[in-house]
């Protein structure tokens, strides 16, 4: 059994994971991001051999995962976080390497079945706010509160520049607005559970908004119309 759900759904680089943490700070909630959850596994099957020249051996993959399990960690902060195989993962994953290929990953069934109970089990008896491309649709449709964010290419290239070169991450600048392109249209248009807006989602456009005028308007309307 679930406790109370917020999904913060949205395209890469809108503001998804600054406004999930911010509520649930403020709400005193777990945060779930499934987006690294993703970029994890995509981590291990780099790391493992499970891709080569790009082609992902789907069935190694899953059967490597076997017995492997995503939980909540204690850091030495006290920050309740997501750990992996006992081992807690940070702004590493969000190299280019990594960007390249999790659209890829994300996009196949045994490992969006995998990550789907992984993330189920997480939110067992816990208050969380979840963010990613599918919570408010398939991962948790009856989440109490869903946002959907949007923002425009431009402004979502120049996020991710920021955000690389604040991590000492090598890339290359040109490459980041046709790899945001090219998971766009992955997400969007893969069989298996699409990155598309809940009907009941609430859509925040983050284009021209700080991440202090998007919190508030979240928190804003959740306030005036839900209790937790």
């Amino acid at each position: 059994m679930t406790g109370n759900i917020i999904s913060v759904d949205g395209f890469s680089s809108t503001g998804k994971s600054t406004l999930a943490s911010k509520l649930a700070e403020h709400y005193n909630f777990y945060y779930l991001n499934s987006g690294l959850m993703y970029r994890i596994i995509s981590h291990f099957a780099l790391n493992n051999d499970c891709i080569i020249n790009n082609m992902i051996k789907e069935s190694q993959l899953i059967n490597q995962l076997d017995n492997l399990n995503f939980d909540w960690m204690i850091d030495n902060k006290g920050n309740k976080c997501l750990s992996f195989d006992g081992k807690i993962f940070g702004e590493e994953m969000y190299s280019f390497e990594i960007s390249d290929i999790v659209s890829s990953v994300a996009k196949l069934e045994s490992v969006r079945s995998f990550l789907f109970r992984q993330q189920k089990k997480l939110a067992v008896k816990k208050s969380i706010v979840v963010e990613g491309r599918d919570i408010g649709t398939v991962v948790f449709p009856d989440a109490k509160v869903k946002f959907f964010l949007s923002a425009d290419l431009d402004i979502r290239t120049m996020r991710r520049n920021k955000q690389i070169e604040e991590n000492n991450i090598s890339f290359d600048s040109m490459k980041v607005e046709d790899n945001l392109i090219k998971r766009d249209k992955i997400d969007s248009e893969r069989k298996i559970a699409p990155l598309k807006k809940a009907k009941n989602a609430f859509e925040i456009d983050t284009s021209k908004k700080s991440q202090i005028e998007v919190f508030d308007i979240a928190k804003n309307y959740i306030d005036s119309n839900f209790k937790f």
